[in-house]
C-alpha cells in the first residue's frame, strides 16, 4: 500500500522524509543529512510537530538535476594539473 498525502487546497502531493529518500534513491538518514546541510529542498509544511513534508514535484526536480553518485563538487579540474 502506498499512502499519498495531498494538500486539499492546491492538489499538491506532499512527501514525508522517508518517501523523499525513496525518490532520491538514498537512505532516510542520508536524506535527513542532505536537508540539514541545505543540499536538499526545504520542507514546505509539517503534518505535525515531528513530520515535515516536501512538495513531490520539487523533490523530483531536485533529484533529476543533482550530480550522480560519487560526484565531487568540491574538486576543481585544475587540481589534476
Amino acid at each position: 500500500m502506498r499512502i499519498v498525502i495531498t494538500d486539499a487546497d492546491t492538489g499538491t502531493e506532499l512527501l514525508t522524509s522517508a518517501r523523499c529518500a525513496e525518490v532520491a534513491g538514498v537512505s532516510a538518514t542520508t536524506w535527513t543529512g542532505y536537508v540539514a546541510r541545505g543540499r536538499a529542498p526545504e520542507p514546505i509544511t509539517h503534518l505535525n510537530a515531528r513530520t515535515p513534508l516536501w512538495d513531490a514535484t520539487e523533490v523530483q526536480v531536485w533529484h533529476d538535476n543533482r550530480p550522480g553518485r560519487g560526484a565531487r563538487t568540491d574538486l576543481s579540474v585544475d587540481a589534476e594539473t
